[in-house]
């Protein structure tokens, strides 16, 4: 009897967990299928969910994110927008199928390199401005080099 309950629990929290982790619009099943389809969604999301997760972390380093994160917002609805299209190509017959999976992963390349783009910047942002450090080093050598010319002018000059 507890074993049954036991296994019970354990089916039943899988399937809480396959449902939390959901996509709306898309396969339930997609989550574990092995398909070319399944896949491209899977490898996108996880893009998605890295992009979020670097913003966050931008965030935690006392960034201002809304910006990033209306970003995320626009990739997260073309990524919606490419998960209807896979859900269409996996019906189709398997030569054109096969073609259509084909664009769309150059446009799941694409999603990713813009994530990462996304991610870059929002971290970029949270680091110190090293530019503004040099300019300023700079700024202060050239007043020295203008100070030691000038005392030496003046001991030129019998000063």
């Amino acid at each position: 009897m507890e074993v049954v309950v036991v296994l019970a629990l354990v089916a039943g929290g899988g399937l809480a967990y396959r449902w939390v982790r959901r996509r709306p619009g898309v396969p339930m099943k997609w989550q574990t299928s092995q398909s070319v389809a399944a896949d491209l969604h899977r490898r996108m999301h996880r893009s998605l969910d890295r992009t979020r997760g670097t913003v966050s972390e931008a965030r935690k380093r006392g960034v201002p994110t809304s910006g990033y994160e209306g970003l995320c917002d626009r990739l997260a609805a073309t990524g919606r927008a490419i998960d209807d299209q896979l859900v269409l190509a996996s019906q189709l017959p398997p030569e054109a199928r096969h073609k259509v999976l084909q664009e769309l992963r150059y446009r799941i390349a694409d999603v990713e390199k813009t994530g990462e783009r996304i991610g870059r910047a929002a971290l970029e942002a949270a680091t110190p401005l090293v530019g503004s450090i040099d300019d300023a080093l700079h700024d202060i050598n050239q007043r020295l080099d203008h100070h030691a010319e000038a005392i030496n002018e003046l001991r030129e000059l019998g000063g």
